[in-house]
């Protein structure tokens, strides 16, 4: 057991080794949003004609009706090895695309509303008192000018989204413009003035605006935010329904055999917003944020039935659904990571707190992220290890669990930049940050090391008597590469560590490495030093207890 295991993993030996590289494998032109795959390429998406991108890497085009620009592609599964995705245009409005064809079962009929963030300062402090749409306050507290318009325009579309109104808001910025979105489909909220409370040389443009572009358009439904594919259909959220497409049609949503929908709201309260869906064994596990459906399914809709609700559970970053070995489903909850599996021989499911060792700091990460921001959380399975991440941000959470082994073990990446998306292609973990993408390992038949340093700590050890004081004489470790040592003698002072030294490879068949110091509890801390592989198989504690005990 370790206390710290940062870039390294525990292996199937039970061994600590450091992580491979991430290569910078990729850099693509400004103009390109996401990641995704296909049988034979990695994929980006954009709005605009004509991008080049490297070899190695195919670019999609994705058309919004009236021209908006690509923001993002939350969501795409393949069907019929062709991607289905849904993107995100600039105004917040959505829209379904099947080999970058827009699918038109789908219509974003939301009214909205656009202004600028024209002028600020620090001091005085300007700030946007309130907001208001139709009569109703649609942020829940003054959002301040800082930094910039384009900076102050993200805060107000946070602060939109973070607020609980009636009826309902969300927002998106899109540089120093801020659209308003209503939360429904429909006419009624078009003609809705919006105007602003502004103090202190706070500019906005127009001065007042109101709610346009709402509508209803028979025969389609509102697009959702995530798509999978599901045996001879595609599936998708949408608000409180599950849709799923026509037999082998994934483009017909609407009045073909096999298509329709299901209002999961009507089946269990919490449900008004669906957020992912998943294979679980032989049924489909329909997340809300704080609910799971598990629902079986067959091409024939009139045999759609519901198999079990599970309450006080669910997730709001749909990418964290993860199917893990045969029969887990691993998720991020508000409270950790947690897994959906079957309790007993009756396949019924249960949660279990899977992530238990971690989930403080997972915890923290989600904090530091923002309530906005969980639906950049990424899970998935590395390949050549099966080992499973959970990419949030910065820091990736690592499970390894060989059972075979015995070894179920966390540990921490920390590749050095911000992960907005990450897909598996031909074996290989693909993570993008901004307009670079890293392949895990290199593309090349051998696994890539660099210098990363990898840290290890043991936990204080007693040697079986807490109460008694032990004079340290060394330590000997079974290890390869180069590793600089150091001893921790004090529990309550995390911070206190001293460098006792450095080793090289195995040190049982030289002389102990000498260590000093004297304690109740002994903690060793080792980081790899130089190019990797570097590895850790095991450590002992040399002291001096009681004459007995020497």
């Amino acid at each position: 057991m370790l206390i710290q295991a940062t870039d390294g993993h525990i292996n199937r030996g039970g061994e600590f080794e450091q992580r491979a590289a991430f290569v910078g494998t990729y850099s693509l032109p400004p103009g390109t949003v996401a990641l995704a795959f296909t049988p034979t390429s990695i994929v980006v998406f954009g709005h605009e004609a004509g991008i080049a991108v490297p070899s190695g890497v195919t670019y999609q085009r994705l058309v919004h009706p009236s021209g908006l620009a690509l923001i993002d592609v939350p969501s795409f599964d393949l069907y019929k090895g062709l991607i289905y995705a849904v993107g995100v245009f600039s105004d917040g409005s959505r829209h379904h695309y099947y080999d970058g064809t827009r699918v038109t079962d789908w219509y974003d009929g939301r009214a909205r509303a656009s202004f600028v963030v024209t002028a600020g300062t620090v001091s005085p402090q300007s700030k946007l008192t309130d907001l208001n749409v139709g009569g109703v306050s649609v942020i829940g507290a003054p959002v301040n000018w800082i930094t910039s318009n384009s900076v102050t325009a993200a805060n107000i579309a946070t602060a939109v989204n973070s607020a609980s109104s009636s009826p309902e808001y969300t927002a998106v910025s899109d540089g120093d413009t801020v659209f308003v979105i209503a939360a429904t489909s429909g006419a009624a909220e078009n003609g809705k003035p919006v105007t602003f409370t502004l103090t202190d040389g706070l500019g906005v443009s127009p001065a007042s605006t109101s709610m346009m572009g709402g509508a209803d358009v028979p025969g389609t439904y509102p697009p959702g935010l995530f798509a999978r594919t599901i045996g001879s259909k595609m599936y998708s959220t949408s608000g409180p329904n599950m849709h799923f497409s026509g037999i082998q049609q994934p483009t017909r949503w609407n009045g073909v055999v096999g298509s329709g929908f299901i209002d999961m709201s009507s089946e269990s309260s919490g449900s008004e917003e669906l957020i992912a869906l998943a294979k679980y064994q032989n049924y489909v596990a329909v997340f809300a944020e704080s609910v799971v459906q598990i629902w079986f399914v067959d091409p024939d809709p009139t045999l759609n039935k519901i198999a079990q609700v599970l309450n006080n559970t669910g997730t709001v970053s749909p990418r964290s659904v993860t199917q893990f070995g045969d029969s887990d489903l691993f998720y991020l909850n508000e409270s950790g990571l947690r897994s959906l599996r079957a309790r007993d021989a009756s396949n019924a499911a249960a949660t279990t707190d899977i992530g238990v060792p971690v989930d403080d700091l997972v915890v923290e990460a989600l904090q530091a992220l923002g309530d906005d921001n969980r639906d950049e959380v990424i899970g998935l399975i590395e390949p050549r290890s099966g080992r499973f991440w959970l990419i949030i941000r910065g820091q990736i959470f690592v499970f390894s669990f060989f059972s075979g082994a015995k070894v179920s073990a966390w540990s921490r990446y920390l590749p050095g930049f911000d992960i907005s998306h990450a897909v598996v292609f031909k074996k290989r973990v693909y993570v993008r940050s901004g307009n670079s993408i890293y392949a895990y390992g290199g593309i090349g038949s051998a696994t890539v090391y660099d210098d990363t340093q990898a840290i290890a700590q043991l936990p204080y050890l007693d040697g079986g008597a807490p109460a008694k004081e032990k004079t340290l004489s060394g330590m000997d470790a079974s290890a390869r590469g180069t590793w600089q040592v150091s001893v921790a003698l004090e529990p309550l002072r995390p911070d206190g560590v001293d460098v006792v030294g450095t080793i090289h490879d195995s040190t049982f068949t030289q002389a102990t490495h000498p260590v000093e110091g004297k304690s109740t509890h002994i903690s060793l801390i080792f980081k790899s030093v130089g190019l990797g592989p570097h590895k850790l198989g095991s450590a002992v504690i040399h002291y001096d207890g009681d004459a007995d005990e020497d």
